[in-house]
């Protein structure tokens, strides 16, 4: 098996991540995110980062059965009218930015 091979295997197995949601009582899942994906979000954004973070949340979290829970409709309530904490701890989330709390946790 040669190494892109290997590198396309490890990425199709990856495991779909989970975040409980607790003020919003919801547990919610991160795609498993391509560059292709990445670059999309930052094309769209045009240098925004507030808008990078929520095209984030839009594109990259599922409900359990895979079903996006927003969409680009919800774009603007997301930046004017959401806690802006929980919309970058989940655009943190998607876009798999550790916290150096976990970092010392893991230590």
């Amino acid at each position: 098996m040669s190494l892109i091979d290997k590198a396309v295997s490890h990425f199709s197995s990856k495991a779909k991540r989970e975040i409980h949601v607790p003020e919003w009582d919801v547990t919610l899942y991160s795609k498993n995110l391509t560059m292709d994906d990445r670059a999309k979000w930052l094309a769209r954004a045009d240098g925004d980062t507030t808008d990078y973070m929520v095209y984030a949340v839009i594109f990259g979290l599922v409900d359990g059965k895979d079903q996006s829970v927003f969409d680009v409709g919800d774009k603007m309530k997301l930046r004017q009218s959401v806690d802006p904490d929980i919309v970058q701890r989940l655009a943190s989330f998607v876009l798999n930015v550790s916290s150096g709390e976990e970092e010392i946790e893991k230590n």
